[in-house]
């Protein structure tokens, strides 16, 4: 087995951007013997197969998960309820609802909520000024937590609850290999997640509120209603990735304007910068490291035969570095401002949160550095998530 194509090795999961940027470079389109499956790498093949509907399949990776020995029925119930493991026809549907529900008119409705809990987080940090805090504990967990509750409509006092069974199900849902009991974990927190959501159901039911839950029981799609498990399904998945991958972005953000002062800098002078800044991030440090699809037909990508049966991973961190598409790729640089990058996917499974995973943040970054003009690292030792498919520091310690 070769060292460099472990997809846990902590060199790849330290340093993806050399291990899939090699890979680019020389073989863009790699059978990865040790992970059973092709690597794709370069940005024009990642987007082409994200769009790929007839020859890749986000179902028949649920149908992995599914068909496995592992004894975890509640996950294995759930997984392929969630959209984002539905292939079109399913998906469409569900997509057609959930898309409502995120458009952009709600979301600009969240503005002043998002400001206020930023503004909330910064007062509680600046208590304990001058000092060290621990970033994600005290700003880019709860901030995104905050705002996806009050959009389903569930107290904060149970974000603790909430964030702990989102954690656990990334343990399973981003393939930390290293974590202890993680398919273990994941079952009891869905137990648990889907127990607490069915009875705020029955309560939406017998008393309807301005709520999104209240909106997916109610909510219809060519004359069809969600049932009761798609709708649990669905807010499961809703509260997860309304906040554990937000919470990364601002994370992964903030490390980079603190490795980068002058961008700091300029965003603090010049605040109308914040669009472009997020974008920027989603290009060079995003959450999403790689996505994945199972071969259902036959077809080939650049004189390599991908048959069916197989597995892809899609690089969207080399590919967002991809030098045949972005000039200059290997700088941040906060003025750039293309929305090009894969970030958020592309396709039929382009991410639904993205409209408002972009006004946390966009609200986030300047807030932040316009408070704590000041603000460094404390170590420059960084420890990442032990996944190949996300990103984001566990920790990030800073002074402000």
């Amino acid at each position: 087995m070769s060292r460099t194509d472990d997809l846990t090795d902590p060199e790849v999961i330290d340093r993806p951007y050399e291990y899939f940027g090699r890979l680019r470079e020389t073989e863009p389109v790699y059978w990865n013997e040790t992970w059973g499956g092709w690597i794709v790498t370069r940005y024009k093949d990642v987007r082409r197969c994200l769009q790929d509907d007839e020859h890749l399949s986000v179902e028949v990776e649920a149908d992995r998960l599914r068909n496995s020995s592992l004894e975890i029925p509640r996950t294995k119930q759930m997984f392929p309820k969630w959209i984002i493991y539905l292939d079109p026809p399913d998906h469409t549907k569900l997509r057609r609802i959930i898309g409502e529900a995120f458009n952009p008119e709600m979301v600009a409705n969240q503005r002043a909520e998002v400001e206020e809990v930023t503004q909330s987080l910064i007062d509680d940090m600046r208590e304990q000024s001058p000092g060290e805090v621990e970033l994600i504990e005290e700003f880019a967990h709860p901030l995104p937590v905050h705002v996806i509750c009050k959009i389903m409509g569930l107290p904060l006092a149970d974000g603790e609850n909430l964030g702990d069974w989102s954690k656990n199900i990334g343990l399973t849902l981003f393939h930390y290999y290293d974590a202890e009991n993680r398919h273990q974990r994941t079952e009891e927190s869905i137990r648990e997640f889907t127990d607490y959501l069915r009875e705020v159901v029955k309560r939406r039911e017998a008393n309807p509120k301005d709520d999104l839950i209240t909106y997916l029981l109610e909510a219809e799609a060519d004359g069809e209603t969600l049932t009761e498990d798609e709708v649990v399904a669905t807010a499961v998945l809703l509260l997860f990735a309304g906040h554990e991958t937000t919470t990364k972005l601002i994370a992964n953000g903030t490390l980079e304007l603190l490795r980068h002062p002058e961008q700091m800098e300029m965003l603090r002078e010049d605040p109308s910068l914040a669009p472009k800044a997020v974008e920027e991030i989603l290009r060079y440090q995003g959450t999403s490291k790689s996505l994945t699809r199972g071969v259902v037909k036959d077809f080939e990508l650049r004189g390599k035969q991908i048959e069916a049966g197989e597995r892809i991973l899609l690089s969207q961190a080399a590919a967002n570095r991809d030098p045949r598409k972005f000039d200059d790729p290997e700088t941040f640089d906060i003025t750039r401002g293309s929305m090009d990058h894969l970030g958020f996917g592309h396709g039929t499974h382009h991410c639904l949160g993205a409209p408002l995973a972009r006004l946390e943040t966009r609200v986030a970054f300047p807030a932040l550095v316009k408070a704590f003009p000041d603000m460094e690292l404390t170590t420059d030792e960084i420890e990442w998530t032990r996944s190949p498919l996300v990103r984001g520091p566990e920790e990030l310690h800073i002074d402000i």
